[in-house]
């Protein structure tokens, strides 16, 4: 054989990272633990979640914009639980039997995590702008300002922690997925 060709050869060895893909195939059955873990853990969130606004709208509602907000807002959550549930699903589902399959699957899930996040702080935004404008009606009209102050508190804070997560995982998107890049 040619030496320029060994060397190049070695080189090139050398250059390539090191994978265990027996541990990432590890990581990959862990994620998917997880991913269902969490699909499922969505799935009952969001129907609790719904069903206190059936709760509220059909005791807690004292006016009819109260009542509409309620009835607007019953849907939002266990739509959203759902549509997370059968990505989660889907991608748990796919198909991971090579080495090319296993980075698109790590791809995929870190892709469905921002969009699953954006999604989240987008449903964030309107329930707390709802919460913020029933809030507002409440203690101006109906002088019940403690129960809703605590509740647009609580509010506040998942919204920054939703939005804290999205930025972080968004800012870290970028390196992830070229390292999966340089990977294949």
């Amino acid at each position: 054989m040619d030496p320029l060709l060994e060397q190049w050869q070695k080189d090139y060895k050398n250059a390539t990272p090191k994978l265990d893909t027996a541990a990432l195939l590890s990581q990959i059955t862990s994620a998917r633990k997880k991913q269902s873990i969490k699909a499922w853990f969505d799935l009952v969130a969001g129907t609790f979640v719904s069903l206190f606004c059936i709760y509220a709208l059909i005791f807690e509602a004292t006016s009819t914009p109260e009542q509409v907000l309620y009835a607007i807002l019953t849907p939002l959550p266990i739509g959203f639980s759902i549509w997370a549930f059968l990505k989660r699903k889907k991608l748990i589902k796919s198909n991971t039997l090579d080495f090319n399959a296993l980075l698109l699957f790590k791809k995929q899930q870190l892709i469905n995590q921002i969009n699953y996040w954006r999604l989240n702080l987008i449903g964030c935004s309107i329930l707390w702008a709802a919460l913020c404008i029933t809030a507002a009606v409440s203690v101006l009209m109906y002088n019940h300002s403690t129960i809703w102050l605590i509740q647009l508190g609580i509010g506040t804070l998942v919204l920054i922690l939703t939005l804290t997560r999205y930025l972080y995982l968004k800012y870290h998107l970028k390196g992830k997925l070229n390292y999966i890049d340089n990977l294949e």
